[in-house]
């Protein structure tokens, strides 16, 4: 996964429930894409379809947010 870590997957998963169905997701698409850029033959092969990365983009923004949410709540 070390194509698709981040600062906002570490604060997603320490945060969020790693039992819920939009965590699952988002790790399967990590796992997925991370598969697929393995599996390229170079660096310039277009191996991940634009959908997938956009799913996973969108899918982490939402995450983050509820993440940054639920930390300021429990900070209160």
């Amino acid at each position: 996964m070390k194509q698709t870590k981040s600062g906002k997957s570490e604060i997603i998963l320490n945060t969020l429930s790693p039992y819920d169905s939009k965590v699952q997701r988002y790790l399967s698409l990590s796992k997925e894409i991370e598969q697929l850029m393995n599996n390229a033959k170079d660096e310039n092969e277009g191996c991940v379809s634009i959908e997938l990365v956009a799913e996973f983009c969108v899918l982490q923004e939402e995450l983050y947010q509820e993440a940054l949410k639920k930390h300021k709540e429990e900070a209160n």
